[in-house]
């Protein structure tokens, strides 16, 4: 497993650097060595991906969706795609298009700008967002498969994430929620905890599967992480499949391993 991952790390490392040298031409000098000729800066565009505009039918704000289609969607016109949605896509969008592209394949990546202004008590009305508006444009307009949604998130998009596993775990199959924040705000994490309140009959089946991950330097947080994960066990419900992985590295470091082995788990879910 972990050679795998090593693998796959390394890959995406040297695709990263071909990209980076595109950047340059080999010109010979006198002596017949090459020396790198820096060429007109270019801007550079994730294949078969585009961003468009969205109105909140809610907050009457204008946001935008990063979409990435799959390799093949145009010629396979009979096939409709999973889904991943995701928090923060300017900031993630490279690393989950590249680990998404080697383990899964077909799969369409949906990036939801976090609006301006936006903070975790208005976390409803983002929820209200996606389900209201985001759902309905994806589903309306490309072949996504409104049965398999798969949420990823990071450090505040997993504490969101986990709000929204919570609250409405209808909204997605499957959750990725990597190094949780749930230290950010006590009072906000606590409506989290009141799914553990709840009676089994008194609570909604969770019909989920939920990977969570942190990195092995995280500190102080790593209780609160293990808080999280011992509370999802404890409600013991049936309906919930679990896995949580530990990685190497602090809170910022350990994100591209968080991404890559979700996306390995993930794999295996979609592909079955």
């Amino acid at each position: 497993m972990k050679n795998k991952i090593g693998h796959l790390l390394l890959i995406l490392v040297f695709a990263l650097f071909l990209n980076a040298s595109n950047a340059y031409s080999q010109k010979a000098k006198g002596n017949g060595l090459p020396t790198l000729e820096v060429l007109e800066p270019k801007a550079y565009k994730i294949p078969r991906t585009q961003v468009i505009p969205i109105h909140n039918s809610e907050t009457k704000a204008q946001d935008s969706l990063y979409i990435k289609l799959p390799e093949g969607y145009i010629e396979n016109s009979d096939i409709e795609y999973p889904v991943i949605y995701f928090t923060h896509p300017v900031q993630h969008i490279e690393i989950l298009s590249a680990a998404a592209e080697y383990q899964i394949e077909d799969v369409i990546l949906v990036g939801i700008t976090w609006q301006k202004g936006m903070t975790f008590w208005k976390t409803d009305s983002y929820l209200n967002f996606i389900r209201k508006d985001v759902f309905k444009m994806i589903e309306n307009n490309y072949r996504a498969d409104a049965s398999r949604r798969t949420y990823f998130g990071y450090s505040a998009g997993a504490l969101v994430g986990a709000y929204i596993l919570s609250k409405q775990p209808n909204t997605f199959e499957n959750f990725i929620l990597g190094s949780p924040a749930l230290g950010v705000n006590l009072d906000f994490t606590q409506k989290i905890y009141e799914l553990e309140s709840t009676t089994a009959n008194e609570r909604k089946k969770l019909n989920a599967n939920v990977f969570v991950s942190y990195g092995t330097l995280e500190g102080e947080d790593i209780p609160r992480f293990e808080k999280f994960i011992t509370m999802l066990k404890n409600i013991n419900d049936g309906s919930l499949s679990l896995q949580h992985a530990v990685v190497e590295g602090d809170h910022q470091t350990s994100f591209p391993m968080t991404t890559i082995c979700s996306m390995h788990w993930l794999s295996g879910l979609i592909k079955e």
